[in-house]
């Protein structure tokens, strides 16, 4: 069972020790790949076409999401269609937000998923490129540690 215990410090700093404070302002994040799923990425390939370089950065992981959410600059990096539109609740109040077939890699588990659809969402400036709703996290066992500034995340 891989486990990852994630702790939240500055970039470019060494890690400071468990800071309660710093995980309560960003929350619970992992590295993340946000790449096409693999039979589109298979599927491009057969037909000579280039396959996009996968995006990085992080996630933040979301109990109130029901569903997972990538930022929309990442999808359109991928050049990945839409295959439909679902009504969203968010803090805002109802939007309407386009969904698309997207595989997201949690790079310190090294497990990759494929979803047949995430919504596309407006995460810019927010520091995060994607969401991990409740559609990843009924596949795991999370810990929230505040206390100690920490989680644990395994599959």
């Amino acid at each position: 069972m891989p486990i990852f215990k994630g702790r939240i410090f500055p970039q470019g700093v060494q890690p400071p020790p468990p800071s309660p404070d710093l995980f309560l302002q960003i929350g619970p994040a992992i590295a993340v790949q946000i790449e096409v799923p693999q039979a589109l990425a298979k599927q491009l390939a057969a037909q000579g076409q280039t396959v996009p370089q996968p995006v990085t950065g992080f996630a933040l992981i979301d109990t109130g999401a029901t569903i997972s959410a990538v930022d929309q600059s990442a999808i359109a990096q991928l050049g990945v269609s839409t295959v439909g539109v679902a009504g969203i609740g968010t803090a805002g109040g109802p939007q309407q937000q386009n969904l698309y077939p997207i595989r997201i890699v949690l790079n310190p588990l090294g497990l990759g998923i494929d979803f047949s659809s995430v919504t596309g969402a407006p995460l810019g400036g927010t520091g995060f490129i994607a969401l991990l709703g409740r559609d990843v996290l009924a596949r795991m066992i999370l810990i929230y540690d505040g206390p100690n500034g920490e989680y644990t995340l395994s599959y």
